[in-house]
């Protein structure tokens, strides 16, 4: 078993997971009220986590996901936007001097993610991508079943590919704020003023794909939109990391099948058959709490080293 712990913007998520990616047991806690100086955040985790350890003393490790930039050695957490009077906190010397026998593992988040896709995702792959669409853009990078981190420690920041048509970072395309504003750019548009979608009191996304399933034209439109930025973005990150399989997931991403098509049309129109003959698009197949399964497959990463 496994205690993975899921810093998150708003809540950070406790929850022991099996080996098989099953949640036993989870809690949740203010990451406002948490979160105000390191003391506090600290004594939370190792509070909590003892409290869980004792009831489950199979515990192997404590695996840990967190938004933001880390330290190369994976102790520290440099920087993160959201989180900013954690800046410099060293996570992980501190969780193994209340824990000394247990592995115990930091990562960015969208890592995570990615590793909770290898070892649960269904798809059995062992090199791959992963793109999360969710508020923003995040990825992660599975090459050999590793996570390949970069020179520094934080590769694979998809989301800050520039791409598209203004030339801007994938985020800003893509990140669910934004790409309600294109939607709500496209509707002010006069060739649109009679669609359904301008009766949608608080327009999201999430309405954004239930449109396009009962065939609004505007929507499907825009999932195509969609593909097309996505489509464009894996050109550029095969040809760099020579990886050719790519796992979507996050909120926007729960939209793979309209955008599905257009994205590998896009792609395809760039690629030599060298990346075409193995390219995939999947979608990410995690079905449990991705953050807390992710965070606990840092542990199991781990594992498999010994």
């Amino acid at each position: 078993m496994i205690l993975g712990i899921d810093i998150g913007g708003t809540t950070i998520k406790f929850g022991i997971v099996t080996e098989k990616g099953e949640i036993l047991a989870t809690e949740r806690h203010d990451t406002l009220e948490n979160t105000k100086n390191p003391e506090d955040f600290i004594n939370l985790l190792v509070d909590i986590s003892r409290k869980y350890i004792a009831s489950y003393p199979q515990v192997k490790g404590i695996g840990i996901g967190v938004p933001g930039q880390l330290s190369l050695d994976r102790s520290t957490l440099v920087q993160a936007n959201n989180l900013g009077s954690l800046n410099g906190t060293k996570i992980v010397p501190l969780l193994k001097e209340a824990f000394p026998d247990l592995i115990v593992r930091l990562e960015n988040d969208a890592n995570c993610t990615a590793l909770g896709e290898m070892y649960f995702g269904g798809h059995d792959k062992d090199d791959f991508i992963m793109i999360a669409l969710g508020t923003g853009v995040g990825g992660g990078v599975i090459v050999h079943r590793k996570l390949f981190i970069g020179a520094k420690g934080n590769a694979g920041e998809v989301g800050f590919l520039v791409v598209g048509p203004k030339r801007q970072v994938l985020e800003n395309y893509l990140g669910q704020r934004h790409l309600t504003n294109y939607v709500k750019e496209e509707l002010s548009k006069p060739e649109n003023a009679d669609n359904s979608l301008h009766s949608v009191e608080d327009l999201t996304v999430e309405s954004v794909y239930y449109a396009a399933k009962d065939g609004n034209q505007l929507a499907l439109n825009v999932w195509d939109y969609v593909g097309e930025l996505i489509g464009e973005t894996v050109v550029g990150l095969a040809h760099s990391f020579d990886v050719t399989k790519f796992i979507i997931g996050g909120g926007v991403g729960k939209a793979f099948e309209l955008f599905k098509d257009s994205a590998e049309k896009a792609a395809l129109s760039y690629f030599s058959s060298y990346y075409a003959d193995t390219f995939q698009l999947l979608p990410a197949g995690c079905e449990e709490d991705t953050g807390l399964v992710g965070a606990a497959s840092l542990v199991l990463n781990e594992l498999e080293d010994f």
